[in-house]
């Protein structure tokens, strides 16, 4: 080490001879603090005691990374930092570990298919909205997949909206209410590695939030007429399906389908999924556990309908489903070619939801009570904080049996029965 001063050029760096044995420090006798320390490499430092009398030397960088004239105008910044009581060392740690964090969190910051993947692992999801969600992710998004969730911004959102829109408004409204969802779930499970929220931005979906953003969708009301039903049940009752009439477990299958459906008022979903354990033949109950509101639904069955299902059973052998694919592994599903069918041999148009809402709208025709109604579509009056009435009010389960072969008079015939009970088995 050298007190020495000089005048630190770029001809005497270039002349100062390498010391691999022992540091040298060459002092510039222009700039007070500026310095060259040589040991195997020539690098350019900066030094001056804090204003706590502590010493402080600031490494700059390499010759030949910097230039002489590079290197005094650094140590000017870094003297004028020292002189005021800030330590250039913590500050150039404070910034690479800032640095270090972005990068750490830059890995950390999820696409949106491994965003995906962890809502479904953590969300209690039915089948039919795990569907739903699939098409958004897989469909809608699908150029979105291996984004970063922080890349996508309100105006990408909302110009995709807006081809989204011209293709089904309803499909939408449904794909930007769910990555409205996802955001603001990934915003929650998600952490830097010190504990912080990766996701500090605005949720760019939040506009679908607001009714005003959505699309104007009108809500069908469609059902089966009062003078359609008799024409609609009979055509069920006597439209066969190749192989479906056969003593086995698929007999009837398509029949009994519609007739389920309209006869309790099920989603499709649900009724496809309907399983043995959760029907009790001796008293006469179907219970439904994967439900739209998530609450369990316990329905006594009609005459009729009890009918078919103990006919169904003595077929069943140990199938899950009452209604089972063709594999008898898994449970029927995509049964629009059956009501295809239907409606061109009735000529009556009709939705699998059609059915639900003439379930309902048959209830309601019969002057059934609005909590008897209710009870049996499986309706919660969570969004009308006024009927407070509604907690007091208990439906007997004499009441929703009664009320279910009623609305079975209605859809069903005396010759309809006739042809039900008088099945052949070929």
């Amino acid at each position: 080490m050298t007190n020495e001063k000089i005048k630190i050029t770029k001809t005497f760096v270039d002349s100062v001879p390498l010391s691999p044995e022992k540091q040298i420090i060459y002092r510039d006798s222009e700039l007070t603090g500026f310095g060259l320390r040589v040991r195997g490499v020539k690098t350019f430092i900066a030094e001056k005691k804090l204003p706590n009398g502590m010493p402080c030397r600031v490494t700059i960088g390499q010759y030949g990374l910097w230039t002489v004239n590079q290197a005094k105008d650094q140590a000017k910044e870094y003297l004028l930092m020292i002189s005021k009581g800030i330590n250039p060392n913590a500050e150039k740690k404070n910034i690479k570990n800032a640095a270090v964090d972005k990068l750490l969190t830059s890995k950390s910051i999820p696409t949106i298919a491994e965003v995906y993947s962890l809502y479904k692992e953590r969300k209690p999801l039915s089948q039919d909205t795990i569907i739903a969600y699939d098409i958004c992710v897989n469909d809608y998004f699908e150029d979105w997949q291996n984004l970063k969730i922080t890349d996508l911004t309100q105006k990408v959102c909302r110009d995709r909206f807006v081809v989204l829109t011209e293709r089904s408004p309803a499909q939408a409204n449904l794909a930007f209410k769910f990555l409205r969802a996802l955001f603001n779930f990934a915003t929650i499970n998600y952490l830097s590695p010190n504990d912080k929220p990766i996701i500090t931005s605005e949720n760019p979906a939040a506009f679908i939030g607001s009714k005003k953003n959505q699309n104007k969708i009108k809500r069908r009301r469609t059902y089966i007429r009062a003078d359609q039903l008799h024409d609609w049940s009979y055509h069920v009752a006597t439209t066969h399906w190749l192989g479906s009439q056969k003593n086995n477990m698929h007999a009837y299958t398509n029949q009994d389908y519609l007739f389920l459906i309209i006869l309790t008022g099920f989603r499709r979903s649900e009724a496809e999924t309907v399983e043995w354990k959760n029907i009790d033949l001796k008293y006469g109950t179907i219970k439904i556990t994967d439900t739209k509101n998530g609450e369990d639904l316990l329905l006594p069955l009609g005459d009729m309908l009890w009918h078919i299902l103990k006919e169904r059973k003595k077929r069943a052998g140990d199938n899950q489903y009452v209604f089972p694919d063709r594999t008898g592994k898994s449970h029927v599903e995509d049964r629009r070619d059956v009501r295809k069918k239907i409606t061109e041999a009735s000529g009556i148009e009709f939705t699998f939801h059609d059915l639900r809402r003439t379930f309902g709208t048959i209830a309601n025709s019969l002057a059934i009570g609005s909590y008897t109604i209710k009870r049996l579509i499986n309706h919660t009056l969570e969004d009308d904080d006024n009927d407070v009435t509604d907690g007091y009010i208990q439906v007997s389960f004499e009441d929703l049996r009664k009320a279910m072969n009623m609305i079975e008079e209605k859809v069903l015939s005396e010759d309809v029965k006739l042809l039900i009970r008088t099945r052949e088995y070929n």
